[in-house]
């Protein structure tokens, strides 16, 4: 998660767009996953917002190795995402995100300064992914990115919303990201980043137009190549962590640990959180 820019995530919206005005947005009525329409709205009210409110999403992850088929584990991550989201039209929104990231020992619990690297031996000075603040834009279909460019290497960048799944009274989304850039260069480096989110709510949620944000749970994978502070050069494997997360509406709602975290590294951004999102 830390080799790309945190997704944006939100929360501002001026005026609803028409379909929550119609009679047709009701508890009862089945959207349809396979639209694509009905698609980007369950999308934005599982994963996003309809309102102004700031939102909350917390993921607790491994952070592990992948190497011969074997994972091993290398720290924890508490990684928090707060965001406000401006309504530009029915099917356009633009994200106003923070996120703040915390690497932590597996066994004290203590963030993680020094990691001593179990495929090579080295011990590494962490580098921990901070407080960032950031932007993203979705359309109808996708979240909107301008063309990267990178000297020495070409680079393509998937960011489609969906598929969903409507099972009864659950909603599953995926909200997935994909980043590779290839060395044009013998001598490059392959990064590959692969971030994949599966949001879970309520069919009877999502379809109510009193509800402006769904809650929401999501299971989170990365598999990415490795990160060049890991000094593993061309050793083969890849970085992956695997996390469980779940949406809220306050501080309150985020894991104890991830706010201590806060307190201490960022106080200033624990006191304003909304004016540490619009900076």
């Amino acid at each position: 998660m830390e080799r790309r820019a945190a997704l944006g995530l939100m929360g501002l919206a001026p005026a609803l767009p028409p379909f929550w005005n119609t009679k047709r947005a009701n508890a009862d009525f089945q959207l349809d996953p396979s639209d694509a329409e009905d698609l980007h709205r369950i999308y934005r009210k599982v994963a996003y917002s309809y309102d102004e409110r700031v939102v909350y999403w917390y993921i607790q992850a491994v952070r592990m190795g992948l190497v011969d088929s074997a994972f091993i584990p290398f720290w924890e991550m508490h990684v928090g995402f707060m965001f406000r989201t401006i309504n530009l039209d029915e099917f356009s929104f633009r994200n106003k995100t923070l996120s703040s990231i915390f690497y932590t020992d597996l066994e004290t619990g203590k963030l993680l300064e020094v990691f001593k690297n179990p495929l090579t031996g080295e011990k590494i000075s962490v580098r921990q992914p901070g407080l960032r603040r950031g932007e993203s834009w979705y359309d109808l279909a996708k979240q909107v990115r301008e063309p990267q460019k990178t000297e020495g290497a070409k680079v393509s960048v998937e960011t489609d919303i969906g598929p969903a799944w409507i099972i009864g009274d659950d909603v599953w989304v995926y909200g997935d990201t994909s980043v590779r850039s290839e060395p044009i260069r013998h001598d490059g480096l392959l990064l590959q980043v692969n971030d994949w989110s599966s949001y879970h709510a309520s069919l009877k949620e999502v379809a109510d137009p009193e509800v402006k944000s769904a809650n929401a749970t999501r299971n989170f994978v990365d598999v990415n190549t490795w990160p060049t502070w890991l000094n593993m050069g061309d050793r083969p494997g890849n970085y992956v962590s695997r996390g469980i997360g779940r949406k809220s509406w306050s501080l309150d709602g985020m894991p104890a640990r991830w706010r201590q975290l806060m307190e201490d590294n960022y106080p200033e951004a624990m006191r304003d959180i909304d004016g540490a999102i619009t900076g």
